[in-house]
């Protein structure tokens, strides 16, 4: 069985704390990732399920989940039929969360697990959204902290918020902030300006880097397309913006041609500006050709009914029924 973008799980009894975590190729992480996450939130004073979402891994990540699910009725692993994407997965999980409160986080261990609580601390005190901030974070300057800090300032700049590190996937939510995603239609393909735009009050927390980031992240090329999906999904009118500066760049071009030689460059610029205009307008095609259709957001490959279950024992049985991660992570605090 498969199931698709919908809205929340209500077949189970709901939990105080849901953690949800997409997860893409992370085989080396989740068994610390695992076991640091039960550390952490066994000793507190409430029930949890940690949530995970397997987007399309090539590696042994989903036969982890599983094998793990069946001794911990908490962890509740779902796979994707295919890549969709980490927003696409964290929307699945989100989905199929029945916790009064929430979380989401990166599974490669960027992040520690033990900050959780930290997190958790502000929502206790009436805030609806405590976003984190990376500190410190040892990424080349060039390729991902000057993309980053760029980013940051475009966010803050459209959505009005001063929230300095809009990448970071560690988050913790009142439920309702992340209920009924697939109201905000194609805006969850970035998720971090709808849960800003959706809470009332918004705090920060600093996060300790973890020991080990395993993962290698996003290229600078994935930071271009994170950037023109928001600029596609935020601006109100894009071709204008680009025709503009097309215009001003090819006229430009021709005007040094004119004046002096070797400067057919500048035309070619130009002419590649009038390149990417063309590209915005096919991405907007391509989009409405997609909504015409009617494509999932997301497609679940098993639902837990076809998860793995544990093996019977002489205790009683457990009313809660066991079964089987921005773009925007490489977008770091300003």
């Amino acid at each position: 069985m498969s199931g698709a973008d919908g809205g929340p799980d209500h077949a189970r009894p709901e939990v105080d704390f849901s953690v949800v975590i997409p997860v893409y190729n992370n085989a080396t992480t989740l068994d610390e990732l695992i076991d640091r996450l039960v550390a952490v939130l066994e000793p507190m004073p409430m029930s949890f399920e940690l949530i995970f979402v397997d987007d399309g891994s090539r590696d042994a990540s989903y036969s982890i989940l599983q094998t793990r699910a069946t001794s911990d009725p908490r962890i509740r692993p779902f796979a994707l039929v295919r890549n969709f994407g980490s927003q696409a997965a964290v929307c699945a999980g989100f989905d199929r969360a029945r916790g009064r409160l929430a979380a989401c986080m990166d599974a490669d261990l960027e992040n520690c697990p033990e900050d959780l609580p930290r997190l958790l601390e502000p929502l206790g005190r009436g805030y609806d959204l405590v976003c984190g901030y990376r500190e410190n974070r040892r990424v080349p300057w060039l390729t991902r902290r000057l993309p980053s800090r760029l980013m940051n300032t475009y966010v803050r700049r459209q959505g009005g918020t001063h929230v300095r590190d809009v990448g970071c996937g560690m988050r913790a939510f009142q439920a309702w902030v992340v209920r009924d995603l697939a109201a905000e239609g194609e805006s969850r393909r970035l998720l971090t300006p709808v849960f800003l735009r959706r809470a009332r009050t918004v705090t920060e927390v600093a996060l300790r880097p973890g020991a080990h980031g395993k993962s290698g992240g996003h290229s600078f090329l994935s930071l271009l397309g994170i950037a023109a999906d928001y600029y596609l999904l935020t601006a109100t009118r894009p071709f204008l913006v680009t025709g503009l500066v097309s215009a001003t760049v090819v006229a430009l071009g021709g005007t040094i041609v004119l004046i002096g030689p070797g400067s057919a460059g500048l035309v070619l610029a130009g002419s590649g500006l009038l390149g990417g205009l063309a590209s915005l307008l096919g991405e907007y095609c391509q989009r409405i050709y997609q909504l015409s259709q009617g494509t999932p957001f997301y497609l679940l490959r098993d639902t837990e009914s076809d998860a793995p279950r544990p093996a019977p024992t002489d205790t009683a049985p457990s009313p809660v029924e066991p079964a089987p991660p921005d773009p925007w992570s490489d977008v770091g605090p300003s």
